[in-house]
């Protein structure tokens, strides 16, 4: 079927011709081609108010079956609630979103797409490209787990979502929006090599920087559960240097002094964790929204290509895509700005931990000088213990602070290309 067969009038009886045509019950996929974007513009409620003609192509559905009509008739049976629900919870919440889709065409065959839809003028854009990435298969796979779950047990859109969220935890996204960020990047970046064209500079970079502050993240939770190990060891060493009263009074000190150098250091790891679980879902929204930017903007491109020679309202939806490409680039410019005042105060936190680790080295010789001179090694075994858990711990600020400059590289190169 061509494009002009699903653009003709209708008929008398009210379907369209190209109703007429679109008898098919093939199970086959609808082709597109990669370099083909397209969009739809619909009101609040979900109704479709305009989109390009790649998008009226592929649905076969004519533009005077489409208009005003609920954007669901391209809804394929194949497709989980819980993606539908995951969407709408975002886009009412006036958040971003994007997600894998299996559409049906008007003849029953189905086509793929990665979707991304924005909040835009009392309504929802959604701009789409043609999926390829090892991503996308993952995430075929894991749509049909979840449809026969919910088939077999008729559960709840919300329980469904849940249920998704668990799955893709397991496979090691913390949550969907860092899944969705990874998808839209992959799906460039295959599209890139896919086109023959070199790989955008900036992604790669925000993927080295997402995968830097994933680390940090690691990194700061394993600290903070060495020193939470560590940190009743001078209680344990005080109370013991007290049963031996006055004789006790200088190892007493000692640990007593350790302990607060201690607990200065446990409370800037909590806030340099912190920190981080905001700098990596910074950085998954950065990611997210300057990939966004760069698919509307090809998309406003392609449109103007296709709007060419065109009546004026093709010419306001290409000001909207325009228009919502600044928007969202400025949000992604937004949030790279945060993402760098955290970075900042990361290299601060950590500076301040190896001045207290220094302290803390200095304290605790000060300690096993006390115990081997005055009481013959008595207090050996916890004395070691602090030893160990003062070495763990510079060897893990100098881990961090290794990141730390790594996530300041990439935020560099990032800055140099904006």
């Amino acid at each position: 079927m061509t494009a002009e067969d699903t653009t003709q009038r209708p008929s008398p009886n009210g379907a369209t011709q190209a109703g007429a045509h679109a008898v098919a019950t093939s199970v086959d996929e609808v082709p597109f081609r990669i370099e083909e974007l397209f969009f739809s513009r619909t009101d609040a409620r979900g109704r479709i108010l305009s989109g390009n003609d790649v998008f009226q192509r592929v649905s076969l559905y004519g533009w005077d079956e489409m208009i005003e009509r609920p954007h669901n008739i391209i809804r394929h049976p194949d497709m989980p609630r819980a993606v539908f629900y995951v969407l709408w919870e975002r886009i009412r919440a006036g958040q971003p979103v994007g997600a894998y889709v299996k559409n049906r065409a008007r003849d029953g065959r189905y086509y793929w797409v990665y979707a991304v839809v924005t909040p835009l003028d009392d309504g929802y854009l959604s701009v789409r490209l043609k999926p390829g990435s090892a991503l996308f298969a993952a995430a075929n796979g894991l749509y049909g787990a979840i449809r026969r779950q919910e088939l077999e047990t008729d559960c709840k859109p919300a329980e469904s979502a849940g249920a998704l969220l668990g799955l893709l935890s397991q496979a090691g996204f913390g949550d969907y929006p860092s899944f969705m960020a990874r998808a839209l990047g992959g799906e460039i970046r295959n599209r890139d090599a896919v086109l023959g064209r070199p790989t955008w500079q900036a992604l790669g970079h925000f993927e080295d920087l997402l995968e830097s502050a994933a680390i940090l993240l690691t990194a700061a939770a394993r600290m903070l559960d060495l020193a939470s190990a560590f940190r009743y060891t001078p209680s344990n060493l005080r109370i013991q240097a007290a049963r031996i009263g006055d004789e006790g009074r200088a190892i007493g000190e000692i640990s007593t002094n350790y302990g607060q150098i201690s607990e200065s250091i446990v409370e800037n790891l909590r806030q340099l964790h912190l920190a981080a679980q905001d700098v990596f879902a910074s950085v998954n929204d950065g990611l997210f929204l300057a990939c966004t930017a760069r698919l509307q903007e090809e998309t406003a491109v392609f449109f103007n290509r296709e709007a060419a020679g065109k009546d004026a309202a093709f010419g306001d939806e290409a000001e909207r895509l325009m228009r919502q490409t600044r928007d969202y680039s400025a949000l992604a410019a937004e949030k790279f700005d945060h993402i760098k005042v955290h970075v900042a105060r990361f290299f601060d936190l950590t500076a301040d931990m190896k001045r207290l680790s220094s302290a803390l080295a200095a304290v605790r010789v000060m300690g096993k000088v006390e115990s081997v001179t005055l009481y013959r090694g008595m207090f050996a075994e916890l004395i070691g213990d602090l030893e160990k858990g003062q070495e763990a711990l510079s060897a893990g600020l100098s881990e961090i602070w290794g990141i730390n400059n790594r996530i300041r590289d990439n935020i560099r190169h990032i800055d140099g290309q904006n």
